[in-house]
């Protein structure tokens, strides 16, 4: 039986300011390699495409049990099966189609302000403010609980336990509140929906309601910050294709798919291995971790021509960013809606757009994003 080579730099402090030589590096080495995950341990890392997608939809491979999680879309089936079934059935794609207006909307007035002011941090002034707007829209959030929100939501983007523990359990009592509140004035928003949705005799009950509607707050709205954030630095850096974009605005779907494989926000997906599964002459042990990489499948030159290059004409663009099998992002529609009307309008309203100094990347082991992006917006001075 081979022995998988030992990554010890990967997912190590500072890895994700330029993790893409050393997966390149891995990639070609093994099929799989042997990291240090920074919270569970030893690892089995798979960074080539096939593997990284087969692997994703091996049902041996289940999602890391949780105490804090419960029944949960990160449970295996039939609990998963059950569970994704109901909230599909409140978490439309028409519903969120529907919200594409008036997701235009608020970024128009957003822009509007950034025109005014000339110079902005991105990030705090347009791809922060702009998901945590459409999430609570989705959800029915009163506007004046938006900031109660946003503040839930961002203490999920720390990588220290303490920190994250402490969002969960302020999160936790915001939905309970949230949830109690749509029992009594239901409306035409997911909470309530998913409060009234029922297959059969089978509904969500409480726990699994409020754990959902928390999953949906969080991850509709972080995910899509850092996709706005990396996609806007992208477009920054490679002025002709943003000004490919600008003349041809209908190129914002396949633009916003390269940001995506480029740059995806979560490194790789985590898993427990619940059987043995022979891998290339390797043997995953049951009990072992598993670490799925998108990051590096996304790059990987047997399946994208030019990986490295961003292409916003790229197709077909089969990435992995939003998973595959059956925990392919739920969220995926919503962060892909938001991303088009936000990165077009930016172009669109600001053509001249340019740095206005430098950007500052998240130091962390499995995010991978900024946390400051300085940007002029006016037309450069002569």
């Amino acid at each position: 039986m081979p022995t998988a080579p030992s990554a010890p730099v990967a997912y190590s402090p500072g890895f994700q300011l330029d993790p893409f030589p050393t997966l390149a590096r891995l990639r070609e080495e093994a099929p799989l390699n042997r990291v240090k995950h920074p919270e569970v341990g030893d690892a089995w890392l798979a960074i080539r495409y096939d593997l990284v997608k087969t692997l994703s939809a091996d049902r041996r491979l289940v999602k890391p049990p949780n105490p804090l999680d419960g029944n949960s879309l990160n449970s295996p089936p039939p609990v998963h099966t059950r569970l994704r079934k109901l909230a599909q059935a409140g978490f439309t794609t028409q519903r969120i189609e529907a919200l594409r207006g008036w997701s235009e909307q608020v970024t128009g007035q957003i822009l509007d302000d950034m025109a005014e002011r000339g110079t902005v941090e991105l990030l705090g002034t347009l791809a922060d403010p702009l998901p945590i707007a459409v999430i609570c829209r989705l959800l029915g959030v009163p506007y004046e609980e938006m900031e109660e929100v946003g503040h839930c939501a961002r203490g999920f983007l720390t990588e220290t336990e303490e920190v994250r523990d402490k969002a969960f359990g302020t999160a936790r009592e915001y939905v309970l509140r949230l949830v109690a509140h749509k029992r009594r004035n239901p409306g035409d928003d997911v909470t309530s929906a998913l409060i009234a949705v029922r297959d059969g005799q089978d509904r969500l009950d409480e726990d699994e309601l409020v754990r959902m509607v928390m999953a949906l707050l969080v991850n509709g709205s972080i995910t899509t910050t850092t996709i706005i954030g990396t996609g806007t630095q992208l477009l920054l850096t490679h002025p002709d294709q943003r000004e490919l974009l600008r003349r041809r605005p209908g190129l914002v779907r396949g633009a916003v798919e390269e940001i995506l494989r480029l740059e995806a926000p979560i490194s790789a997906l985590t898993w427990l291995a619940i059987e043995e599964i022979a891998v290339e002459g390797f043997v995953i042990g049951a009990g072992e971790y598993v670490m799925t990489c998108v990051q590096g499948a996304n790059r990987d030159p047997s399946w994208f021509d030019r990986p490295d290059e961003f292409d916003i004409t790229r197709s077909p663009n089969p990435h992995l960013t939003f998973s595959h099998g059956i925990h392919h992002c739920l969220g995926a529609p919503l962060a892909r809606m938001e991303a088009q009307v936000v990165l077009g309008g930016l172009v669109r309203r600001f053509p001249d757009i340019r740095p206005a100094g430098d950007p500052v990347w998240r130091d962390g082991h499995m995010v991978r994003g900024l946390t400051h992006l300085p940007v002029a917006v006016g037309a450069p001075s002569m």
